[in-house]
């Protein structure tokens, strides 16, 4: 076995590309033995614009190869911003070659790139199925938050065996789509009462004379998030990495879809949430949600999320499930998306490594 780096390919379907293609198709591989489904499936087309985008963020991929075949990687993200002192690892082995060893070769190797770079804290994430969660006898829980991850779990157990801690819990949930008439009546009303903002939506491009105010509200979820046990370096955003971000998900086919609350008083923008919306298939992710700590109280949440939902079934009917990721600790978002509907999909450990 082997580790070597991956250099993204200038076109695909070519002799360059055959070993980036064939990661793509073990990633995929992996994905639907986790989830026993095709919703993480990318193409190589899409797969290679994200680790083309390295305008803000610098992706390097190693691969493990054995008797000439590609068992895993780790791919290491490392924000390029100078006061930048985390970065992250995804470590990824086919099943068919776990308990070789390959796991802990890749996570070694990340972590020199980590130390290369600089960086200090190391971030690493496990996702739990909601179908493996119900039957374990003990859990490993974070700092805040109710949820626990099963300690019988083969993930957990390779990242506290190599000094990982868990510092936070996300919650991965799902919402079946259209709302039911009398959920989506009480939610409206609910919304109503958002009084002094107005909800402004655009798919794909911010409008010229929202996007500086946009990219400043973008700013705020490093810092306006829970984020109690966990290190989180401060992101900048400006109108140029939103329109960077912008041509990166159109690259995909997923352009996003905003609804923002803008602030009547002052124009500034409140609160926000994102959905990239696939060509096809019946799924769709939801990315950021924020309401901006002043703008708190006011029923924003419900506001933009209704209505970026209502602007999904016109630009994408064909959607009718809804994932969206949050904080275990975040009770406030939660309890919205329990009025939504949203149920249980997945958890997803957030773990980190101070490196000495």
């Amino acid at each position: 076995m082997r580790i070597e780096r991956l250099s993204p390919p200038a076109a695909l379907g070519t002799g360059g590309s055959l070993v980036f293609e064939e990661l793509v198709g073990v990633l995929n591989g992996i994905s639907v033995a986790l989830w026993q489904a095709d919703d993480f499936v990318e193409t190589a087309e899409e797969a290679l614009a994200s680790f083309r985008a390295q305008d803000y963020q610098e992706k390097i991929i190693l691969v493990a190869i054995e008797d000439g075949v590609v068992v895993g990687r780790v791919q290491a993200d490392f924000p390029l911003d100078e006061r930048a002192e985390t970065m992250s690892l995804l470590v990824d082995v086919a099943p068919a070659a776990r308990g070789r060893g390959i796991g802990s070769a890749l996570l070694a190797a990340g972590e020199e790139l980590a130390a290369e770079g600089g960086r200090r804290v190391v971030s690493a994430y496990t996702e739990h199925p909601a179908r493996t969660l119900g039957d374990s006898v003990s859990v490993v829980r974070a700092r805040a938050g109710s949820a626990g991850l099963p300690a019988e779990s083969r993930d957990v157990r390779f990242a506290l065996r190599h000094g990982y801690q868990l510092g936070q819990i996300e919650r991965s949930s799902e919402l079946v789509l259209p709302l039911p008439r009398a959920r989506e009546a009480g939610l409206a009303s609910t919304a109503a009462s958002a009084t002094g903002y107005r909800a402004v939506s655009w798919l794909g491009h911010a409008p010229d004379d929202l996007l500086e105010r946009f990219a400043a509200l973008k700013a705020r979820m490093s810092t306006d998030i829970p984020q109690s046990g966990i290190a989180v370096d401060r992101e900048e955003w400006t109108g140029e990495r939103v329109r960077a971000q912008e041509r990166e998900l159109a690259e995909r086919g997923e352009p996003l879809l905003v609804t923002a609350a803008q602030h009547l008083a002052t124009g500034e923008l409140a609160a926000y949430t994102e959905i990239a919306v696939p060509a096809d298939g019946d799924k769709a992710e939801q990315y950021d949600t924020l309401v901006a700590i002043p703008h708190r109280g006011h029923r924003l949440g419900t506001l933009v999320k209704l209505q970026n939902i209502h602007e999904l079934a016109q630009h994408a009917p064909h959607i009718h499930r809804l994932l969206t990721w949050n904080a275990d600790e975040n009770a406030p978002m939660l309890a919205i998306n329990r009025a939504f509907g949203f149920q249980l999909h997945a958890l997803t450990g957030h773990w980190q490594k101070t490196l000495g």
